[in-house]
């Protein structure tokens, strides 16, 4: 197979990160396992930096803390997630960042979020 690249200007990458939004944060997917796919975490933050190196303000944008509605979406997903009980500190870090994806959070809002998930 053949590797496939995608060149985006700036607003097909908008529109990618809408498309994303979407995808990451629906409280009703059709496929449940998209909001903590590490490929598409991965993809997200590509076209996250691709935002924000555009220089149109997008860095206040992807800051966890300016974004509560998303960042309540990402840990009911994660508590939602298979085997979270069972996942090491190491593992869950892992885990919460793709849930987190594409925003941009310090250590402790990581912690903070990731002790969320535990209280069900």
């Amino acid at each position: 197979m053949t590797e496939f690249n995608l060149t985006l200007d700036y607003y097909g990458a908008l529109n990618l990160h809408k498309a994303l939004l979407e995808a990451k944060f629906h409280m009703n997917p059709d496929n449940e396992l998209v909001s903590g796919s590490p490929f598409v975490a991965s993809a997200y933050i590509q076209v996250r930096d691709y935002l924000i190196q555009s220089g149109k303000g997008w860095d206040a944008w992807f800051q966890l803390k300016n974004r509560p509605y998303y960042r309540e979406r990402a840990i009911l997903r994660m508590r939602k997630h298979w085997n979270w009980s069972q996942l090491t500190l190491d593992e869950r870090k892992a885990v919460a960042g793709d849930y987190l994806a594409p925003f941009l959070y310090s250590e402790e809002e990581l912690a903070a979020a990731m002790s969320e998930a535990d209280l069900v």
